[in-house]
């Protein structure tokens, strides 16, 4: 999926590029789908993947404070929460993006369940850095907690 397009006479070469990943439910299926719906689908993952690397960021920034030892900051279990949920809308997104185009611009139903293994992959890896969040909240409060014991 690295390229997307071929320029050949000045048309775009989508054809190739679905056919290859969607698997019409009759051979006979008629192509009907042009440029723009290839068009409008790398935008769309374009975009999912901008977004998904852009809320990453603050996950990536929080695990090197935890490197550097600033463990429970202040706003780290924020930043943890807002890296799961990006993951999370990204998964769901990415899986109803292609699962859409696949069944109703190539009718291939077969996608609905050759997605799942990747779209749980990632939702998965979401929950776990979710579940860490809760566990930097709750760490921050005991951290703040034992400070004032003391």
């Amino acid at each position: 999926m690295a390229v997307f397009f071929h320029v050949q006479d000045g048309h775009l070469l989508v054809k190739e590029f679905f056919s290859d990943y969607f698997t019409p439910l009759a051979k006979n299926t008629p192509y009907r789908n042009n440029e723009w719906f290839g068009s409008a689908f790398c935008i769309i993952y374009a975009a999912l993947l901008i977004y998904c690397v852009t809320g990453l960021r603050s996950f990536y920034k929080s695990l090197n404070r935890i490197k550097i030892g600033g463990m429970f900051e202040p706003g780290q279990d924020e930043a943890f929460r807002k890296a799961a949920a990006t993951i999370i809308i990204f998964a769901k997104s990415k899986y109803l993006l292609f699962c859409t185009m696949g069944s109703m611009l190539y009718f291939d139903l077969t996608i609905f369940f050759r997605e799942i293994p990747s779209f749980l992959a990632v939702y998965l890896i979401g929950k776990f850095i979710y579940l860490v969040s809760g566990m930097a909240e709750r760490g921050a409060f005991i951290q703040e907690e034992n400070q004032l014991t003391i």
